[in-house]
């Protein structure tokens, strides 16, 4: 593997693990962020490692579809879609209060959830 692929990683394992302590103490938005990022960063070591340089963008969806990765299932790809919308929502809020109100733990626990199944899945596409 290589050591920009290596470093990729380690910042992914590391917002996601930001992610689930703001989960713990109920900071939804920030498990937004930090998940989202965490994806980004392990699906950007996918595209580094595949001697591909990563756009400088924030759309999961559109980074995935750069890797080369075969096979990712229609669920996964609306998922990442969702996610995008979910992070941009957060990220760039037109109204703070009204962002943070669709936040509850449910949905903040289905959705850290949901980026720990496709972190796993994509992780496992690194050689």
């Amino acid at each position: 593997m290589k050591k920009e692929t290596e470093n990729w990683l380690k910042m992914a394992r590391h917002d996601l693990k930001v992610a689930d302590t703001l989960l713990k103490e109920g900071l939804y938005l920030g498990v937004i962020e930090h998940s989202h990022a965490a994806l980004e960063k392990l699906i950007k070591g996918l595209i580094i490692e595949q001697n591909k340089k990563p756009l400088r963008i924030h759309s999961l969806l559109r980074l995935v579809s750069s890797t080369l990765i075969e096979n990712v299932k229609e669920e996964v790809k609306d998922s990442l879609e969702e996610l995008d919308d979910l992070y941009f929502s957060v990220r760039y809020p037109e109204d703070f209060d009204a962002v943070n109100a669709k936040l509850s733990p449910e949905k903040g626990n289905q959705v850290f959830g949901k980026i720990k199944e496709i972190y796993k899945l994509l992780e496992r596409n690194i050689k």
